[in-house]
């Protein structure tokens, strides 16, 4: 054979073989990078699976905000919200009242009492809008007394969603919800009551060996202030010490700092998601945080991005940069 039609031969075949690992591999890694929860290549032993977690404030459908669904309709006020909603494999928020067949006192804004009762209609809206987890452990669950507690579990329960947290800090304060082979534990607290501290502590340390994350959403803090307390602080880093992987806080009615404690992440306050706060740019503006999970070979990392939304009387949405 010619030298030269040998060495050409030879070329052609390097580069097909070449092309055919860079293919190879380039498939790997894109499927590594999108795909949600697979086992790829059991005897690489390479074990991958991702969740998606979105977590929002404080939500009061009472007063102005019932008003205001009912002149623009349910699906129009949370239209700006329903993609990520929608996207998110586990969506939370805190439910600031309850679901109770009580009527409100609130709707004719003659009554300035702060008491709030949410129609229990809205229950399955959320669900379908693709709320997941509610959160109770907060000053307004007990508006309405036991009677509306019970109600508000049960109407959560029927419209498929589930609740945590207690107003005393005493029953069903946590959950776990295990979604794309990763397990998880939400731990609701409530500062005001400011009794049976102690639960969430023995909840935390209860939970942890048997979960790959732990988040504790205590309500608490100083109305309409950014810096968190010494007290909240105190909590947050005694959360951490005690088994919990983050702290997003709730209450303030504004967004407030941001922490960091060996290495994990504390919201203070992630503010109003949806309330009729619409006296000031700060009560009018919330955020959104989307925690992104991934496990491969049962090592956990997790990616944080904060989304800024804005309610106003037309609806709630995120806010345009």
């Amino acid at each position: 054979m010619n030298g030269k039609l040998k060495i050409d031969r030879i070329h052609k075949i390097v580069v097909a073989i070449s092309l055919f690992i860079a293919i190879s591999v380039s498939g790997f890694f894109y499927i590594y990078k999108t795909d949600k929860t697979f086992s790829y290549n059991a005897k690489k032993g390479v074990d991958y699976s991702q969740v998606k977690i979105l977590i929002f404030g404080d939500m009061m459908l009472d007063r102005n905000v019932s008003n205001n669904i009912k002149r623009i309709g349910f699906d129009k006020f949370f239209a700006g919200m329903k993609d990520m909603i929608t996207d998110a494999d586990i969506a939370v928020v805190n439910l600031e009242g309850p679901f109770t067949d009580y009527p409100s006192i609130t709707t004719s804004l003659k009554n300035r009492a702060l008491q709030f009762t949410f129609d229990p209609t809205l229950a399955p809206k959320l669900a379908e809008l693709g709320f997941d987890i509610l959160g109770l452990a907060n000053n307004h669950t007990l508006n309405f007394g036991k009677s509306g507690l019970e109600q508000t579990r049960r109407y959560i329960g029927n419209a498929g969603m589930i609740y945590y947290g207690e107003p005393f800090n005493k029953d069903e304060i946590s959950t776990i919800i295990t979604k794309n082979g990763i397990k998880i534990a939400f731990v609701g607290f409530h500062e005001f009551n400011y009794i049976n501290f102690e639960n969430i502590f023995a909840e935390i340390k209860k939970l942890r060996p048997d979960v790959d994350i732990l988040i504790v959403t205590p309500h608490w803090g100083v109305e309409y202030q950014k810096e968190p307390t010494v007290k909240m602080t105190e909590l947050a880093q005694s959360f951490i010490d005690s088994g919990a992987d983050m702290v997003i806080g709730a209450h303030p009615h504004i967004i407030g700092d941001i922490g960091i404690y060996k290495g994990k992440k504390i919201y203070y306050s992630l503010g109003n998601f949806v309330f009729d706060q619409y006296f000031s740019e700060e009560t009018m503006k919330g955020l959104a945080v989307i925690i992104d999970i991934k496990k491969v070979n049962n090592e956990i990392g997790i990616d944080y991005t904060d989304i800024s939304t804005r309610i106003d009387r037309d609806g709630v949405r995120v806010e345009k940069k």
